[in-house]
């Protein structure tokens, strides 16, 4: 309610009325208005309509201020999971790829002078130094392996875990997460969400060595009577841990570890892979294509997806016929771009700074130019006016990002029937990882899609007419270039 009740008083403000006033003029009972604009109650919905036509709202004000007054029918764990993916991609937007985020040290003794015959270790000032041991022995190794069930919400282990592959090393990282079973198939679980959370940056910077899977499960783990409900395990050890990762149990004979071994093995068979990676041109087309619905296109990327616009001739033009692959692709291509034309609802969210590249290169974030030719002068200048009038005209649901919302590296395609796709784009820094990150639990996948959804009347994007200006300003100015250049 509180947001619905503080965007009211600022269009009170903006329009030049008082509570009186509009009261006067929408019928709506000054009193009711009062305790509205203070959170003490819901607004009839037929008064919804009676405001939002005397306050003489924009079309961008008109959406913002139906999509607050619906918020306050939701239930509070889809309004924390859409601040939990913004804090997610506010995160990963500000991610320094220039160097390590932590310093490469030397450990001042090795795991067997720090360990000695010890097996028992309490507190983090002794199980900290235990496990960064553990994996510094493993990752000296040239087929270093990691299995672990600690949950992604273990800090310090997460934290080593990113450590490893800032840093350059890709140890092969297979980790089992419980997930909390919720009533329908398709609600948010904020436990799930925060394990993603932890999740998917590892994902895009492990160059496809981190493999996360999930479980359901109704009990918690703080109910479980195992001192050392979860363990970490490497070719010669294991470290069992307590539920807060502040108790270990150093175990290193060869036996204890195959046992284990097989254990990790046995409860692996009983999970869901998390994610599915890849990066092939054609498998990557094919997974816009899977999330992508019959009836909608939804989709968030730095530059703006033009491929509403996109006609079969042109992608016959614009595929490298070079390519071992062609036919194939453009096969792909043509019935992606076909969808695209005909789905009712077209989703695209994008920058200023995408369009700028877009505008000066000609070149596609999320096709390589080895795969797709650069776009000569007058192609750009006519996609970008299309992009302009489908949004102004409605057909497009197109909204230029505030600075930081989204990762310039990353596009995300979402649907609320067959899943989500995380794909790396030319812009990725770490030009061996360029992969996409598929999730099908449907829980997430919700998720995901309702901040997308919810993200066009939002504070973080620009008004419909200001998008659009954009673009048509920056189409105006190529065509002044053009003419410029064949005088």
């Amino acid at each position: 309610m509180q947001l619905f009740s503080e965007y009211l008083k600022e269009l009170i403000k903006k329009k030049g009325m008082t509570v009186s006033s509009l009261s006067r003029l929408s019928g709506v009972e000054r009193t009711t208005l009062s305790k509205v604009l203070t959170g003490q109650r819901v607004l009839p919905y037929d008064s919804l309509e009676l405001l939002a036509y005397h306050l003489r709202l924009t079309l961008n004000e008109e959406e913002r201020f139906r999509q607050y007054y619906d918020m306050q029918f939701e239930k509070g764990e889809n309004l924390r999971a859409r601040e939990m993916i913004s804090e997610l991609f506010a995160d990963l937007a500000n991610l320094n790829f220039s160097a390590p985020a932590f310093e490469e040290t030397r450990l001042l003794m090795s795991l067997n002078a720090y360990a000695g015959g010890r097996s028992i270790f309490s507190g983090n000032t002794n199980v900290q130094p235990l496990l960064r041991g553990v994996l510094a022995e493993e990752i000296a190794r040239t087929d270093a392996r990691v299995e672990l069930t600690v949950p992604p919400s273990a800090a310090f282990i997460n934290d080593e875990i990113l450590r490893l592959y800032l840093n350059g090393k890709t140890p092969a990282i297979t980790q089992i997460t419980m997930f909390a079973s919720v009533g329908m198939p398709d609600e948010i679980s904020i436990h799930n969400l925060g394990c993603f959370q932890k999740i998917l940056p590892v994902c895009l910077l492990s160059a496809q060595k981190y493999h996360p899977y999930y479980y359901y499960e109704e009990t918690d783990r703080t109910k479980y009577m195992d001192p050392f409900p979860y363990f970490l395990l490497t070719h010669t050890c294991v470290v069992c841990l307590s539920e807060d990762c502040t108790q270990a149990m150093l175990l290193r004979k060869e036996d204890q570890v195959s046992q284990y071994h097989r254990h990790f093995q046995m409860l692996l068979s009983r999970c869901r892979s998390l994610i599915q990676y890849t990066s092939n041109p054609l498998e990557i087309l094919n997974a816009y294509q899977t999330c992508t619905d019959s009836d909608g296109f939804y989709m968030i990327m730095d530059q703006p997806c033009f491929g509403r616009f996109y006609t079969e001739e042109a992608v016959n033009q614009f595929c490298r016929e070079e390519l071992p692959f062609y036919e194939q692709i453009v096969e792909a291509a043509q019935r992606r771009f076909r969808l695209l034309r005909s789905v009712e609802k077209f989703y695209t969210l994008f920058s200023a700074s995408g369009i700028q590249r877009f505008a000066e290169t000609g070149t596609l974030d999320d096709y390589p130019v080895a795969v797709v030719s650069p776009f000569p002068l007058e192609w750009r200048i006519q996609l970008l006016r299309k992009m302009a009038e489908g949004i102004r005209s409605g057909e497009v649901t197109g909204r230029l990002l505030e600075h930081g919302v989204f990762p310039d590296y990353l596009s995300m395609c979402t649907s609320r029937e067959s899943g989500v796709g995380f794909f790396t784009t030319e812009q990725f820094p770490l030009t061996e990882g360029l992969c996409s990150v598929q999730i099908r639990e449907p829980g997430l996948c919700q998720a995901f899609h309702d901040w997308l959804i919810h993200l066009p009347g939002g504070e973080k994007v620009l008004s419909t007419e200001e998008t659009a200006d954009f673009l048509k300003a920056t189409a105006d100015r190529l065509a002044a270039e053009e003419r410029g250049s064949k005088k």
